[in-house]
C-alpha cells in the first residue's frame, strides 16, 4: 500500500521542512521507493510526504522496519520475556494519522520457541514527543487502580523513549456498536454506562485539563471547519455555536474528576460478556458528562441509521443514560444535555470529514438537527 500525505504550507517554510525531511531520510536509510520521501508543490502549496517519511513522528521509518525494532523490543520487553531472545519482528500498521500518532501491531517470534511469559504479540502507539511526554504514564497509573471498574485495560508493557512510543498487551473483542443489531446490545449498553461512572469516580489525576476554556476553544474550532464545509447552513451552524457557548460559560464550574476523552463505541470491546477500554492516551481532568455526552451522540446516529428497522439501539442508548445516571451525581446529570448536543455537533461536523461516503451530508444536517432538538427540549 502507497500512503501520500499532504498538508498546506507557505512555500518558505514548505522549502525547509521538504529539506529537512529529505536530509532526516537519507540519513536514516529508509526506503519509501521514492527518490525523495518529501516533496514541496508550490503551485498548490502543499508539502507532500511519501509513508513512512513523517515530520511529526520521526522514529516512524525505524519503527515499522520489523529488522531495526528486533533489538528496540527486546530491550523493552525484556521484563516480561524472562532474558528471552527476539529473533525476529512483523510490524503491521493498524492506524495512522499523519504528523499526529501512528498505532502499530508488532508479531513477535522468540529465538527459543515458546518463552513463558513473553508476548507474542504487542501493540505500539507512536506519538508526536510532546503528546508522548504528556501522556506516557496514563495508561500504568489507571491499570493500576482499574480494578472492579467494570472495564478490563490493555496490560502495560512498557515505553521507548527514544522513538516517543508506548508498548501494551493486546486486547481481544469486537467493537462494541458492532454488536447494534445484537439481543444483548441493550444489557452490554447498561452495563458500559454503569462502568464509565465507576472510571470517572478513579482517584486518578493527569496533567491535561479539559476545562470550560478548552471546550470553547475545540467548539470554535470544529465550527470554522464546519461552516467551510457546508456553506449552505452557514447561518444555522453560527446560531448552533452561540448557543452551545452561552450554555457552556453558564455552566458553573464542577469538580475536575478523570474522564476517558474519547469515548465512543468504537474504543469499548466486548469479549466473552468482558468490556475492554482503549485509547486512554486522552484522558484528562474535566467533566464527566464529556465522556457521557459523546458516547450519547455515537449511539444517537446508529439509532438514526436503524429507523424504524429495529428498536435495539434506541433500546441501548436509553439503558446506558440509564445505567450512568444511576451513579452519577446531580451536577453532572444537569449539564449532560449540553454535553450531549456540544457532541451531536461536533460529530455532525466530522461527517462532512469523510468525502467518499455518499451520505455524509444528509448525516451532518441530520445530526445536526438532533444537537438543535436537545437544546430545545433536552434529552429524548
Amino acid at each position: 500500500m502507497l500512503r501520500l500525505t499532504a498538508r498546506r504550507v507557505e512555500a518558505v517554510k514548505g522549502r525547509q521542512l521538504e529539506a529537512a525531511i529529505n536530509l532526516r531520510d537519507a540519513r536514516s536509510g529508509a526506503s519509501t521507493g521514492f527518490s525523495q520521501a518529501a516533496r514541496y508543490a508550490p503551485a498548490m502549496g502543499l508539502l507532500f510526504q511519501v509513508f513512512p517519511a513523517d515530520d511529526g513522528l520521526p522514529s516512524l521509518p525505524a519503527a515499522v522496519d520489523g529488522s531495526e525494532m528486533v533489538a528496540v523490543l527486546e530491550a523493552a520487553l525484556a521484563s516480561h520475556a524472562g532474558g528471552g531472545r527476539l529473533q525476529a519482528v512483523e510490524a503491521r500498521v493498524m492506524r495512522y494519522r499523519p504528523e499526529r500518532k501512528c498505532v502499530l501491531r508488532y508479531d513477535l517470534t522468540w529465538a527459543d520457541g515458546k518463552v513463558v511469559g513473553a508476548p507474542s504479540v504487542v501493540w505500539a502507539r507512536l506519538a508526536r514527543r510532546t503528546k508522548f511526554e504528556g501522556t506516557r504514564d496514563i495508561l500504568s497509573r489507571v491499570h493500576a487502580r482499574a480494578a472492579g471498574v467494570g472495564f478490563e485495560l490493555p496490560q502495560p508493557l512498557g515505553l521507548v523513549p527514544e522513538f516517543a512510543m508506548e508498548l501494551f498487551g493486546a486486547v481481544p473483542g469486537v467493537v462494541l456498536v458492532d454488536l447494534v443489531q445484537s439481543s444483548e446490545f441493550p444489557a452490554l449498553c447498561r452495563r458500559v454506562g454503569e462502568s464509565l461512572c465507576r472510571f470517572h469516580a478513579l482517584p486518578v489525576e493527569v496533567k491535561k485539563v479539559l476545562d470550560v476554556a478548552a471546550q470553547l476553544v475545540r467548539l470554535e474550532k470544529n465550527a470554522v471547519a464546519f461552516r467551510w464545509l457546508l456553506p449552505a447552513e452557514r447561518e444555522r451552524i453560527a446560531a448552533v455555536e452561540r448557543e452551545l457557548t452561552a450554555r457552556l460559560r453558564a455552566r458553573a464550574p464542577s469538580p475536575r474528576r478523570l474522564i476517558h476523552g474519547d469515548f465512543h463505541g468504537d474504543n469499548v470491546l466486548v469479549a466473552d460478556g468482558r468490556l475492554m477500554l482503549l485509547d486512554l492516551e486522552d484522558c484528562a481532568m474535566g467533566e464527566p458528562a464529556d465522556d457521557v455526552g459523546s458516547i450519547w451522540a455515537h449511539l444517537t446516529w446508529h439509532v438514526r441509521k436503524a429507523a424504524a428497522r429495529s428498536a435495539l439501539p434506541e433500546a441501548g442508548r436509553r439503558a446506558f443514560r440509564e445505567g450512568y445516571l444511576e451513579g452519577a451525581d446531580a451536577s453532572t446529570a444537569a449539564c449532560l444535555p449540553t454535553y450531549a448536543a456540544m457532541h451531536c455537533f461536533l460529530y455532525a461536523h466530522q461527517c462532512l470529514r469523510h468525502p467518499l461516503d455518499p451520505a455524509r451530508f444528509d448525516d451532518a444536517r441530520a445530526m445536526l438537527a438532533v444537537c438543535e432538538a436537545v437544546l430545545d427540549h433536552g434529552l429524548p
